[in-house]
């Protein structure tokens, strides 16, 4: 019994000492948790937007979704903490009024950083529930300064804290406001138009008739000149992109533009180089993810360089007076320690911001529009961070054959599948990025330069199909002829299943390589961000084939050649299985296994269609793309056989891009952009899209007297 009962006292004591741990630093654990996390978002922010890494976006997006909700509970226990300590002895503590500093320091972290306002388009969408917030904040703020106010220099720093994180919260929920699809339309439309006074036209129109004239009615037009083609410095191609984004920026929120605006871009574009062109692009997208993503609305003018001078000044004077004042022999070293921390590393956060504004594009538009002197330049080039990649410049890649395989599969398969992810981590878990060769992005313009110049737009998908007439492959014609989803995934299979089949000869074309990476990445997109293509039942046809893979390679154990030995080994069989459920059969396959499982695939007859042996109930592929890989592979040239399958690839892409919406390139801007988007964007710039409606003429109306 006494056992029994040092047993239970001893789990009392470990129960009082960790339930006092827990009172002494739940709130200082809270406050320097929203102080890392602002660090996450701060640093990581803005890089979203030149990476397209995963485990970023996940830390971003928890950050985020963290930084709001722990701040507002610090707030929420900072105020039991003082109305506990004044009930119990009727006054405040000087460790009381120190943390109750915290509080305006807390209103402050709320307003975030400057490198990320929104994580996605529908935060913008909510910032009326940000305005709420803030005045919720502030009188939460208010209140705890009200219950520690005292004439001592702590409630005076504090009280000018209160102004500093009232202006960086309002800066953040008006940003969010600014930014939201309704505002953002709104301050892209043109101010109204009344036209000509017609009713005096028309009255001198009568007047001069009666006065025995001959009158008739002329239009002056009013003639642009076109942009100069000479080669241009990075500054001037900057600012070239910015007057370009406050016309196409109209394209992001689904406006349309008029025909003038068309014949301005086409001006700059049709003697452009592919290298300024596609520069030209990524500076305009950065822009564009500054405006949706970020304070930039905000920050860049005038108002916005005294606001972050202001808040700056203020927190700085602060900390300097806070060090000067007297000293707290009654208050927590931790606190102090804390209350230190806090401010400086909010002066740090400025300055970083401060650094972040001088070192970016905005600057060098600001500096070259307003004409600024040489010793400003210099000036701002001095203090200048590196400059930031504005976007991943690279494309997703994902095989279809290499996951029906499960070449390499996901630990823990099992857990996941419990959980139900299992599914969504395996596609990237199977998803690489590369980078975008420039002879890729050479061949795009050119096909985009041959469109323009037969003022032909890439907006009817037979278009398609004519990349197999000009090589004479009619005969192939039937692999054009259907939906767009159905194309891209025949067609990657194909092209898949003669890769590997080519590799086995080592060819190593320009266009051999170039075709599999526009391949993999239509495929990418089609499997995961369906909405950026046309529509269509692209997700139940890539079910049908993947399941109908599966149960072919289940039926026909693959072989590998093993380097010991010439006899085949006999592989296991596949470990996938369509509702994903994994068998006690895994192996890790090489390349050779690939290129067996291409070889066994392209050794089924295909002679009858696979459509009328199956109907129409299922909607799989696969051995589609076995017959079009199988006369593909009886060409005798190789080299233009790869040439006709990239032109046909590049089509394929422009035809996307032709189709897609606007508001779902926004959406792709913060996952590192997309290729699709910058060939979207350079469709429109070269006026080979369907966003040009109005006619906006410059002609004024004259009379001519005879």
């Amino acid at each position: 019994m006494e056992k029994t009962g040092e047993g239970k006292n001893s789990k009392d004591l470990l129960d009082v000492v960790l339930r006092n741990i827990w009172k002494a630093w739940e709130l200082r654990a809270m406050v320097l948790f929203t102080l890392g996390v602002q660090i996450v978002l701060l640093l990581l922010g803005n890089r979203r937007k030149s990476s397209p890494k995963i485990w970023l976006r996940v830390l971003v997006w928890c950050a985020y979704l963290t930084s709001d909700s722990v701040a507002t509970v610090a707030l929420g226990v900072l105020s039991s903490k003082l109305g506990e300590a004044n009930e119990k002895s009727g006054h405040l503590d000087d460790n009381s009024k120190l943390v109750a500093l915290w509080a305006p320091l807390l209103l402050l972290l709320l307003g975030g950083p400057d490198t990320i306002t929104a994580y996605s388009l529908e935060d913008n969408a909510l910032w009326l529930r940000h305005l709420l917030g803030l005045g919720v904040q502030a009188a939460a703020t208010a209140y705890i300064l009200f219950m520690a106010w005292t004439s001592s220099s702590l409630s005076v720093l504090s009280l000018v804290m209160i102004l500093v994180g009232l202006i960086k919260y309002g800066e953040r929920t008006w940003v969010l406001w600014l930014a939201s699809k309704d505002k953002l339309r709104e301050s892209m439309l043109t101010p109204p138009d009344p036209s000509p006074n017609y009713p005096r036209f028309m009255a001198e129109y009568s007047l001069k008739q009666a006065e025995g004239y001959h009158v008739t009615a002329d239009e002056v037009i009013e003639v642009q000149v076109p942009a100069g083609t000479q080669s241009e410095t990075a500054v001037q191609l900057t600012v070239k992109a910015y007057r370009l984004l406050q016309i196409f920026k109209c394209l992001f929120i689904d406006l349309i533009l008029s025909y003038d605006d068309r014949d301005l871009s086409q001006s700059i574009f049709k003697d452009i180089e592919w290298e300024d062109a596609f520069q030209l692009m990524g500076i305009e997208l950065g822009f564009m993810y500054d405006l949706l993503y970020t304070k930039a609305m905000l920050l860049y003018s005038v108002w916005g360089f005294r606001r972050r001078f202001i808040t700056f000044s203020l927190t700085l004077l602060v900390l300097a007076l806070f060090s000067l004042a007297e000293k707290y022999p009654n208050c927590s070293t931790v606190d102090l320690y804390i209350t230190y921390a806090l401010l400086a590393v909010i002066i740090i956060f400025e300055i970083y911001s401060i650094l972040i504004l001088l070192s970016s594009d905005w600057t060098d538009v600001w500096l070259s529009v307003h004409n600024k002197s040489r010793a400003l330049h210099r000036a701002v080039t001095c203090v200048r961070l590196p400059k930031q990649p504005r976007w991943s410049n690279s494309i997703a890649q994902f095989s279809l054959l290499r996951f029906c395989i499960d070449e390499n599969p996901l630990f823990c398969h099992g857990i996941l599948k419990r959980l139900n992810i299992s599914e969504k981590l395996d596609k990237y878990h199977y998803t690489t990025f590369e980078r975008i060769p420039p002879n890729l992005k050479q061949k795009i313009f050119g096909r985009l330069k041959v469109k323009f110049g037969k003022l032909e737009k890439p907006t009817d998908i037979s278009q398609i199909g004519r990349v197999l007439d000009e090589y004479g492959h009619t005969d192939k014609m039937w692999s054009t002829k259907a939906e767009f989803d159905q194309i891209i995934l025949t067609w990657h299979v194909a092209t898949e299943l003669c890769y590997y089949w080519d590799k086995q000869d080592k060819w190593n074309y320009a266009d051999y390589s170039l075709s599999i990476l526009l391949s993999r990445y239509m495929f990418y997109l089609l499997l995961m961000y369906p909405f950026t293509l046309p529509n269509g039942i692209g997700q139940i046809r890539i079910r049908d084939t993947f399941a109908e893979a599966v149960k072919f390679f289940e039926e026909r154990p693959i072989k590998v050649q093993t380097h010991s030995n010439t006899e085949p080994e006999e592989s296991r069989t596949v470990s996938r299985h369509p509702s994903g459920r994994r068998t006690n059969k895994v192996v890790h396959r090489s390349q050779k296994a690939l290129q067996s499982a291409c070889k066994m695939l392209l050794e089924v007859n295909t002679e009858v269609e696979p459509t009328k042996v199956k109907g129409g109930r299922s909607k799989s592929v696969l051995f589609d793309g076995c017959r079009l890989a199988t006369a593909l592979n009886k060409s005798v040239d190789i080299e233009m056989k790869w040439q006709m399958i990239s032109n046909l690839w590049v089509e394929v892409l422009l035809y996307a891009a032709s189709q897609s919406r606007g508001d779902c390139h926004a959406h792709q801007l913060r996952r590192g952009g997309e290729l699709l988007t910058h060939v979207w964007l350079l469709l429109a710039h070269f006026g080979l899209t369907d966003h040009f409606q109005m006619t906006e003429g410059h002609a004024i109306a004259r009379l001519i007297l005879r």
